[in-house]
């Protein structure tokens, strides 16, 4: 999605991944990093969103960085795995997202509410080691929400990190990197520290000049190659008269327009489906089990 002036030229792009929980505010922390309202939340005044989307969606940010694009892909809430009958359409959910963050996400953002205490027993780090591989990690940040209700409790966030969080192994794999933000309104004004720390701590991990690969992501991108190769010609006779950038600025923005089409179809091509097929059966199958083990654990709690 992409609301900015499509002929507006970009050197490069951060790939931005937001994963988590439902009820993390994942996606109005998608918005405030947009820049606009573009992703769909709960009808609650807070950012908790009470109705997530089963959908991976995405937004283009063309403003907030110089001579970069920021790319967000709002992951569906651990892919609403369920139970295994779920299994076809989570594979299919899972390849749609690795599509749009493709050739592979720059940063993941690991959301978890630091006010709910069902968020604890979700092992993030075997969740995010399971999909992406462990190495993944050493790009991520974890985002705690909900603070605010830390600070009613008169519990400084510090303290709550340093003392009572149950994220340990999952900050240390990240190299203790995370982020904090007020959940109790909308207000994007309000969120200008949040969003420049976020902004910083992106800008440092593209310097790395590294992204995320694996063998999935780059058969997803090969089969994405091949058909920006198919429409490259007509895109091109399209839009570069009036176009004021570089070939590879234009190439950027062919693949926004795929992305966007992308995201409009309910069902992912066939073809990139099968591209990752194969990889993806073993990833649900192992998320069902951590899945498994939250119920479990949720329900001997209760």
């Amino acid at each position: 999605m992409a609301f900015e002036n499509p002929m507006q030229p970009s050197m490069d792009e951060i790939r931005l991944l937001l994963i988590g929980p439902p009820k993390t505010g994942k996606s109005s922390i998608a918005n405030i990093l947009a820049g606009y309202n573009v992703f769909p939340v709960g009808s609650s005044s807070s950012v908790e969103s009470a109705t997530p989307t089963t959908q991976s969606r995405h937004f283009t940010n063309k403003k907030i960085l110089v001579g970069k694009h920021l790319l967000v892909v709002d992951a569906p809430p651990l892919f609403i795995l369920k139970d295994a009958t779920s299994n076809e359409k989570d594979m299919r959910r899972l390849a749609k997202c690795a599509a749009l963050i493709s050739p592979g996400p720059h940063a993941i953002f690991l959301i978890l509410s630091c006010d709910d205490a069902k968020n604890e027993r979700f092992d993030m780090k075997q969740i995010v080691t399971t999909v992406f591989g462990a190495e993944a990690l050493r790009q991520s940040i974890v985002v705690f929400s909900f603070i605010d209700r830390l600070e009613a409790k008169g519990i400084s966030v510090h303290d709550w990190i340093n003392k009572e969080c149950k994220q340990q192994a999952l900050l240390e794999a990240c190299g203790h990197r995370y982020l904090v933000i007020d959940s109790s309104h909308n207000d994007q004004n309000k969120h200008i520290e949040f969003l420049n720390r976020s902004l910083t701590m992106l800008n440092e991990l593209w310097k790395t000049e590294q992204i995320f690969k694996s063998k999935m992501f780059d058969d997803m991108e090969q089969e994405i190659q091949r058909q920006e190769k198919n429409r490259w010609d007509i895109f091109q006779n399209k839009y570069a008269n009036n176009f004021h950038g570089s070939e590879s600025a234009l190439r950027i923005l062919l693949r926004e327009h795929m992305r966007d089409e992308l995201e409009r179809e309910p069902i992912l091509a066939e073809a990139d489906y099968l591209v990752v097929e194969k990889y993806l059966q073993p990833i649900v199958k192992s998320l069902l089990q951590e899945v498994e083990r939250y119920l479990e654990e949720e329900i001997a709690s209760t």
